[in-house]
């Protein structure tokens, strides 16, 4: 479990440290803030700098995209985003890159850009001349190629993976799941629902849809023929149909998404982004006491961020329960510097209580 975070050059954070994390944190701040930025962050160091990952934020935000000008290559200028300033370092005058890690820590996850020791055996593309500017990821001393940043417009994503230009990926620090503002993808909430079927977590994750609906007794996932997919269907209690979750609203969809990634995040992190996503607030204090509960029993440190009043509050009385595992934190923008002000519990009560802002 992380006990503190430190982000340098990354995206808005030219620096940004958080001495004290617990097992379940909640983010809070304006928009561009950093909060979203901060889940990437902690994406890229739990993943140990994934070339997937990295694409997966690029392409979320819109990011990997050609220019019009042919005095970049495709990826350098889109890697670029990823960096303080969008500015890729300069690895002739040796520019600090991304830092991440525990505070106290001299173990960091560094991304910077180098020139490439070695020319590629294998050129992917006819119009791919030889890499001169490599982006590396460094970890104890040891230094790996993430990607040749002379690739052009026809290296897309696809054709890296089909390809298998990625090189072999290092282990994660800790298993790892995410549930974005847009939940999860059919098939991955399918495979990880095949992950838990038949165990007793499937038992939890029928309780917790019992925070909306108290009649359903069984949940499977089933091909959708005109599709080609996967989705989940419930059995409720007295109506002889199997119906498909969908038609049960976006607060049933969503609580479905957040236990499935919570349960198989089985001794690692989970990173929920907007979290009262479609959950009507009389919701939102019971799910959080799930996630406090689960996240004990199951060795499991969250990291969630919201914009809502109604999670704030549902977040503080589940946390006025279990009053050492929770964290809360705003994001505060100033001069462009992102710092981050710790809430304890009795202040974010006396908050709450006296109608003091916040978010």
């Amino acid at each position: 479990m992380l006990k503190s975070f430190e982000i340098n050059n990354f995206r808005l954070f030219q620096h940004l440290s958080i001495n004290k994390l617990s097992r379940v944190n909640l983010i809070v701040g304006k928009n561009n803030s950093g909060k979203s930025t901060f889940l990437e962050a902690l994406q890229l160091y739990v993943s140990n700098a994934s070339p997937n990952i990295i694409l997966d934020l690029l392409e979320f935000r819109q990011e990997a995209r050609a220019i019009e000008a042919d005095s970049q290559s495709f990826f350098i200028n889109t890697i670029r985003h990823l960096f303080y300033g969008r500015k890729l370092p300069e690895p002739e005058i040796e520019e600090e890159g991304i830092s991440l890690g525990e505070v106290s820590s001299d173990i960091k996850l560094h991304i910077r850009s180098a020139f490439s020791p070695q020319l590629l055996q294998l050129p992917l593309f006819n119009d791919v001349s030889a890499p001169e500017l490599v982006l590396t990821a460094e970890t104890q001393g040891e230094t790996r190629t993430l990607f040749d940043l002379s690739l052009t417009t026809k290296a897309t994503k696809e054709n890296l993976r089909r390809m298998g230009r990625f090189p072999r990926q290092k282990d994660s620090i800790y298993p790892l799941q995410i549930v974005s503002t847009d939940n999860l993808s059919d098939r991955q909430l399918a495979s990880l629902w095949d992950l838990i079927a038949l165990t007793p977590l499937e038992s939890e994750v029928v309780s917790a849809l019992h925070l909306i609906d108290d009649r359903v007794s069984r949940i499977a996932f089933v091909e959708n023929i005109n599709q080609y997919r996967r989705i989940p269907i419930v059995k409720m209690k007295e109506i002889e149909e199997t119906l498909p979750l969908k038609t049960m609203g976006d607060g049933m969809n969503r609580l479905l998404h957040i236990i499935i990634a919570l349960v198989n995040a089985k001794g690692g992190i989970l990173l929920i982004d907007e979290f009262e996503n479609g959950l009507h607030w009389t919701v939102q204090p019971k799910l959080w006491d799930i996630v406090f509960e689960l996240s004990n029993k199951l060795n499991i440190q969250v990291f969630a961020t919201t914009h809502s009043r109604d999670c704030v509050k549902g977040f503080e009385i589940a946390w006025n329960k279990y009053p050492n595992d929770g964290s809360f934190f705003r994001f505060d923008v100033k001069d462009e510097v992102v710092k981050a002000r710790e809430y304890r519990a009795e202040t974010l009560t006396n908050a709450m209580d006296m109608d003091v802002e916040v978010r």
